[in-house]
């Protein structure tokens, strides 16, 4: 299965790695790895992670890969990784409107 990366996990993966390079290249060189890994991991089999408690977004999955938390959701035979962050980050803030509900399908008639 194919896996893509948003723009956003995208510049991530780019900001993490030169940042752990300009502390240690070992460390930039086992991060770019360990994703390489994943994304391997994912292709072959793409539930390997775990729904995601912390976001109750029907069909988002989070994979713990060491120190990160990777996010993604299966997409037309697509794994879409979304978002990555270290575990030390704080989450990404947002607000559901207000008319949300978790548990009514969006295709109400």
């Amino acid at each position: 299965m194919k896996v893509t990366l948003s723009p956003k996990a995208r510049d991530y993966v780019k900001r993490e790695a030169a940042y752990l390079r300009s502390n240690s290249q070992r460390a930039a060189q086992q991060f770019l790895d360990d994703f390489k890994r994943l994304r391997l991991g994912l292709s072959g089999f793409p539930e390997m992670g775990k729904f995601n408690e912390e976001l109750p977004v029907p069909g988002v999955l989070r994979f713990v890969m060491g120190s990160y938390l990777v996010d993604y959701e299966i997409v037309t035979g697509e794994v879409l990784i979304f978002a990555i962050r270290h575990r030390r980050e704080r989450p990404p803030q947002f607000e559901l409107d207000g008319d949300f509900n978790l548990e009514e399908s969006s295709s109400e008639s």
